[in-house]
């Protein structure tokens, strides 16, 4: 009986090191030749650390993983799945142009795969023998062999077929020992970032996204106490709030919308480093509607009734001089007389403006109230929202496709000292857009 556990225990232990020396295997060749030398802020999604996560979490919780319905059967991808994956986008491209490359293990099976996922139209074979695909709006470029695939997604169709190619030939990539390279073989996430001063890490488990990352504050101007100035409603489904300014996003700039104009200098001076937006339950509203009717003289006489109508109970306030925003907008013809937003610039709602003390308010409730004393706290951003009841309000039809994969977030930001700042929390999905990953990557 002895000798049977030791033989026992003899092999278990040897599965053991040749698992592990499979994984350290897929860990060192997932990056020999993967990133362009070129590259600038570089994503790293460790596929080998998310079906570890994975499979600890279906033992642990089965029924969270396993869909109600039928599973459909997986059709074969055409290319194999390394232990990390590197999307990036380079310094010669804008910052909306991203570059990937992964190992095709079946090129026959690709384009079908290309076609049903990826939506990619046209192929044409290229006299090197290589094939070359992109999608109906030029977006996104594809270029593989028998042995790599290498992809390109830019917003602005910027040229990339020369990055393909050095791609899929393997030329000016980015030595394994470079410091950009060492950097990202410490990242521990699931999802992993470097670039400059921004760095962070997102990890998947039980359904959710764990977001921590830092990035740089010393142009944000953070008062040395932090805090809210909104008594947020308890059951509001969108609460946000950043205690921080502004200028260095929005410094002399310009915008346009129809006949309006406003320039962000001008507004930059009566902004006090805070701003909250609050979306509520659904409230009702009274709306003026003008009909044509004929009297006994078959004379055209206007009927003017009152239409109610549910409406989202939204909030946007504003901490600073009210006096000199307020006279800057009414100026621009944003606020009117009656101190409410002008309908041809936002013509959905009824939207009131009202001040107090040093804020100022926009809402769609007449006569909503604000408070203006801060309310302190560690962090200088907070954004919670829950999407199930921001879907059940059905206010936002545009947006639901969009909020469709989610349930909840969560997300706070700290400053750690006066240059570098951290924000974490996490992000819910729905169980089956899970299901729906785990077959994805299987």
């Amino acid at each position: 009986m002895k000798k049977i556990l030791k033989i026992s225990a003899a092999i278990i232990i040897l599965l053991l090191i040749s698992v592990y020396g499979y994984l350290q295997f897929r860990e060192y060749r997932s990056y020999q030749n993967k990133i362009h030398k070129d590259a600038g802020l570089v994503f790293k999604i460790n596929l080998d650390g998310i079906f570890q996560t994975m499979s600890a979490d279906f033992i642990s919780n089965p029924g969270y993983y396993l869909s109600e319905g039928k599973k459909e059967g997986s059709s074969p991808r055409g290319i194999s799945l390394p232990a990390n994956i590197f999307v990036y986008t380079l310094r010669s491209k804008s910052a909306g142009t991203y570059f990937c490359t992964l190992p095709v293990a079946d090129s026959a099976a690709l384009e079908p795969y290309l076609k049903r996922v990826f939506k990619l139209k046209t192929f044409l074979r290229n006299a090197n023998g290589t094939i070359t695909g992109s999608s109906a709006d030029q977006k996104l470029t594809v270029v593989y062999n028998a042995n790599s695939l290498a992809m390109a997604y830019s917003f602005k169709k910027e040229a990339v077929m020369g990055i393909l190619n050095d791609l899929l030939e393997q030329k000016n990539m980015m030595d394994p020992g470079a410091p950009e390279m060492v950097a990202l073989k410490k990242a521990t996430g699931h999802l992993s970032w470097n670039f400059n001063e921004y760095s962070g890490k997102i990890n998947f488990k039980d359904g959710q996204a764990l977001v921590d990352c830092t990035f740089p504050i010393s142009d944000l101007g953070i008062p040395g106490q932090t805090g809210y100035r909104n008594s947020f409603a308890k059951d509001a489904a969108l609460k946000v709030w950043l205690n921080a300014g502004l200028t260095a996003f929005l410094a002399h700039q310009e915008f346009n919308f129809k006949n309006f104009n406003l320039q962000s200098d001008s507004l930059l001076k009566s902004y006090g480093a805070y701003v909250s937006l609050e979306l509520g339950k659904n409230i009702t509203q009274q709306e003026p509607v003008i009909t044509y009717e004929y009297n006994d003289d078959f004379e055209k006489v206007a009927q003017t009734t009152l239409k109610a109508t549910a409406v989202p109970h939204l909030k946007l306030s504003f901490g600073g001089n009210p006096d000199l925003m307020l006279k800057y907008l009414k100026m621009k013809n944003i606020i009117n007389d009656t101190n409410q937003l002008n309908k041809e610039l936002f013509p959905l709602y009824q939207v009131f403006s009202s001040r107090k003390d040093d804020g100022w308010q926009l809402s769609t409730k007449e006569g909503d109230n604000f408070q203006t004393e801060l309310i302190r706290s560690p962090y200088f951003f907070y954004a919670a929202a829950d999407f199930n009841r921001i879907k059940a309000q059905k206010q936002f039809p545009l947006l639901n496709s969009y909020l469709e994969p989610f349930t909840h977030l969560t997300l706070t930001a700290t400053k750690l000292d006066a240059g570098k700042g951290r924000l974490q929390g996490q992000i819910g999905f729905k169980r089956k857009n899970v299901n729906s990953f785990s077959q994805l990557i299987k």
